[in-house]
């Protein structure tokens, strides 16, 4: 023990037993450290010690230099995360990926005790469940995210566990699109006169479509039974949208009507258009629709269902206006007159137009920057809203392209054909990639023109003139949660486990006694 000027004291590092074992294994260190050299230098107050050995260093090569950085190493390692409070340690554990997780395990035992009774795993699920749409979708489908609550019931090894699983179904079913797999269900709306499903909207629980016997029908999306039947509409169901309160509906009698979700109950009707309603949407406070009378109406909406009130009427179209989209910046239609024009949502000012199909336009989506829209020169084309410029056309339906949705990795659309086709985006946005590596599937169950659909990124939800509903799910048959031994609700932890993700994620990791080396340094 030395005693500092400041009045601290220090223990060398060298005085430890660890030290002593090396200078006896190593017969230079021996010979050239002497005892009397030893006692000497530990007689000394520590600033001379530092100023002795840095006097050292100064006599020393470049090479010597880097030899004893070498031999400092261990010496200035320290585990911080076992010195520190454990729920101090718990959270910085808690930021880390999966792999580096996994890797944490493999450190020291005391760091897995860490992230076991952390429950560190469980955490890692429950943020990607916060922040991936695509995780709370499949963890709801799988009715695992129930657990994600009752920690108390599940051991740490059950989350360990599940993760992998989770991994594991997301990667099957990224496959299962790409490889053309499904499971295939189907509604027969059975309608009595007018054959026909013109538009659908679907969450985890029901399916609500607009058919052309002039009601929208609300079916379960499990059964698939009919649970409610709205009437009211005087003419078909052409378009709709509904959120946790409300269903818009506007139809070719020219009004749009606005019912409760829950009740069916009808709250409201708009008269405006002088001719069908084609398409609508709303959202933060706003709704814009659209006609066949060449005319885009914007709305406001409040709370109140009977507070919808038209606000601005924009005309600029030269034929029908079949589409609308728009966010709090720009509101895009697009017209049986061949064009797509950007309007300004603030002010409602026409802005510029798009052009490049040479048929009427009856599809669109907009979403950033990009346009992605179709139309009866049998096309579909992808757009910079910004520049208004054509990013790629893509070419393969054999008739009008009815219907479109895309997302952050696929376009799906949909034709009077009655074809559905998947293409990869991310590869119709790179002028590099060949036009036959665009479309990754081409799907053929209806039997009639593809009016409407919808997708996530497990099922496909369509609508058709044969009058049916179809649901193509991509989510893999297998059941990758009901064959492991963690189900059981363990309430201890075991220092023998292992965990193995998919080899693009993680490699398996010894986790029995694999790597202790900050064992020793403790």
């Amino acid at each position: 023990m030395v005693v500092t000027r400041s009045g601290t004291t220090c223990t060398p590092t060298g005085s430890n037993d660890e030290s002593v074992k090396k200078r006896k294994s190593n017969p230079e260190m021996n010979y050239f450290l002497q005892p009397e050299m030893v006692e000497t230098f530990k007689e000394w107050e520590s600033d001379k010690q530092t100023n002795f050995v840095k006097g050292l260093l100064g006599e020393m090569c470049h090479e010597q230099h880097w030899q004893i950085d070498m031999a400092l190493r261990p010496y200035l390692m320290r585990d911080f995360i076992s010195a520190l409070p454990e729920y101090v340690s718990e959270q910085i554990l808690s930021y880390l990926d999966e792999l580096s997780l996994c890797r944490a395990e493999s450190v020291s035992k005391r760091w897995r005790e860490i992230i076991c009774n952390g429950h560190l795993w469980r955490k890692l699920i429950v943020r990607n469940v916060n922040t991936k749409a695509i995780w709370q979708r499949l963890g709801k489908r799988r009715e695992w995210i129930s657990h994600l609550h009752r920690a108390s019931e599940f051991g740490s090894e059950y989350y360990k566990e599940l993760y992998p699983k989770i991994v594991q179904d997301l990667k099957m079913s990224n496959e299962m699109w790409k490889l053309g797999k499904l499971n295939l269900r189907k509604i027969d709306c059975a309608s009595h006169d007018s054959k026909g499903v013109y538009c659908l909207q679907y969450d985890d629980e029901k399916i609500v479509s607009g058919l052309r016997d002039n009601t929208i029908k609300v079916w379960d999306l499990d059964s698939l039974k009919n649970t409610m039947t709205l009437t009211g509409h005087t003419g078909s169901v052409l378009c709709m949208q509904y959120d946790e309160n409300i269903i818009i509906t506007g139809s070719s009698d020219a009004s749009i009507r606005i019912w409760d979700v829950k009740t069916g109950e009808p709250l409201h009707m708009l008269i405006h258009h002088c001719d069908a309603v084609l398409h609508l949407r709303f959202q933060n406070g706003i709704m814009v629709s659209c006609s066949k009378d060449r005319t885009i109406a914007v709305w406001t909406m409040s709370g109140n269902p009977q507070n919808i009130v038209m606000k601005h009427a924009l005309v600029g179209h030269r034929a029908a206006v079949n589409v609308v989209d728009f966010d709090e910046k720009y509101i895009v239609s697009a017209s049986g007159d061949r064009t797509i024009k950007v309007w300004g949502t603030e002010a409602c000012e026409f802005i510029r137009t798009l052009q490049g199909h040479t048929r009427g336009i009856a599809c669109l989506q907009y979403h950033g920057t990009l346009v992605v829209s179709g139309s009866s020169d049998c096309t579909i084309k992808l757009w910079d809203i910004e520049a208004g410029a054509i990013l790629r056309t893509l070419e393969g339906h054999e008739e009008l392209v009815r219907c479109i949705r895309f997302d952050s990795h696929r376009i799906v659309s949909g034709a009077y054909d009655g074809k559905i086709k998947v293409w990869d985006l991310k590869a119709a946005l790179d002028p590099r990639t060949p036009v036959k590596d665009i479309c990754i599937r081409t799907i053929s169950e209806h039997k009639g023109r593809v009016f409407r659909l919808q997708f996530d990124e497990f099922q496909i939800v369509s609508s058709s003139h044969d009058d049916s509903i179809v649901i193509f799910d991509f989510l893999s048959p297998h059941d990758y949660y009901g064959d492991f031994s963690a189900c059981k609700r363990v309430h201890h932890y075991s220092e023998t486990s292992s965990l193995e993700l998919s080899d693009t994620t993680l490699r398996r990791l010894d986790s029995a006694n694999s790597l202790d080396s900050l064992d020793e340094l403790s």
